[in-house]
């Protein structure tokens, strides 16, 4: 449930109300089942209680059940590995992560000239383009390259 999106919650509360409404409805039912009439189609004189029996309850409470599975089974990956209704993404991890590394560099090359040591920025620019590549491609697509996972296989683990 924690994976569920806000609107997925709702319609999962939903479902609950229209599970237990349609189980009182088969509860308070006749006991003899009419396969000739489905609720709400019948026909004069005849009331929800003796016509509604196994099989609507099954349609009505199965129907929406199968739905939402399907839908989470088509959505519920792409859902997933976005936000997943965490605290944060794993885009915002690892844009992160690149700011760490940027001010460790930078941090570091000051280091380098307090103590007259040449400062060489090569990999402190290679860090701002990866950092301005991911935040413009998006951190997924950008992060699946071979060379990039290489790369930062420090963030993998």
């Amino acid at each position: 449930m924690q994976n569920f999106s806000r609107s997925e919650r709702i319609a999962v509360a939903f479902y609950f109300i229209w599970f237990f409404v349609h189980l009182a409805f088969f509860f308070y039912s006749e006991e003899s089942s009419d396969n000739g009439q489905f609720w709400p189609f019948i026909t004069a004189g005849k009331t929800l209680a003796s016509t509604y029996d196994v099989s609507e309850f099954l349609l009505y409470i199965g129907v929406p059940l199968i739905l939402f599975i399907a839908y989470r089974i088509v959505y519920g990956v792409a859902y997933d590995e976005s936000n997943g209704g965490h605290r944060h993404t794993s885009t915002s991890f690892f844009i992160s992560f690149l700011d760490e590394k940027i001010k460790a560099e930078e941090l570091t090359q000051k280091i380098n000239k307090l103590n007259n040591q040449p400062a060489n920025y090569d990999h402190l620019d290679e860090l701002k383009a990866d950092r301005e590549k991911a935040a413009s491609k998006g951190v997924k697509t950008w992060l699946d390259r071979v060379e990039v996972k290489k790369k930062y296989k420090d963030f993998q683990s």
